[in-house]
């Protein structure tokens, strides 16, 4: 199997806005935290560390082939699934903020000469 490249594409979320609250004296304490997408990645042959890190609650990692061509399958935990070419494949999707989570992808082609030689990798929010 043809070692597959990685590509790694961060989506920056939209800033939350800011949150402002008053004291007794009338001081306005407050401000905004910009949102964090983190994701590290170390490729092993055929199986992919991913380390994510996000503020945001509602992220997702997915997949596509870069090139554009069927032929490759992925997964987390489960069987695997075929990519995409045109919209990816979300493979795993949580619903808290992240610190450090470490998660494994699994690649492998459909067939020896269907293997995309590069894999976009995403780490994005669900709601902008």
């Amino acid at each position: 199997m043809r070692r597959a490249l990685l590509a790694l594409a961060l989506l920056a979320a939209a800033a939350p806005p800011a949150a402002v609250a008053q004291d007794d004296a009338g001081t306005l304490i407050g401000g905004s935290v910009s949102s964090t997408l983190s994701l590290d990645l170390a490729q092993t042959g055929a199986t992919v560390r991913a380390v994510v890190t996000t503020t945001e609650p509602d992220s997702r990692l997915s997949a596509a082939p870069a090139d554009g061509r069927a032929g490759l399958s992925a997964s987390v935990s489960g069987p695997y699934a075929p990519l995409d070419p045109a919209f990816g494949l979300t493979l795993v999707s949580w619903t808290d903020v992240l610190a450090a989570k470490a998660t494994t992808l699994h690649l492998r082609p459909d067939s020896p000469a269907a293997a995309p030689s590069t894999v976009l990798i995403t780490l994005s929010t669900t709601t902008p």
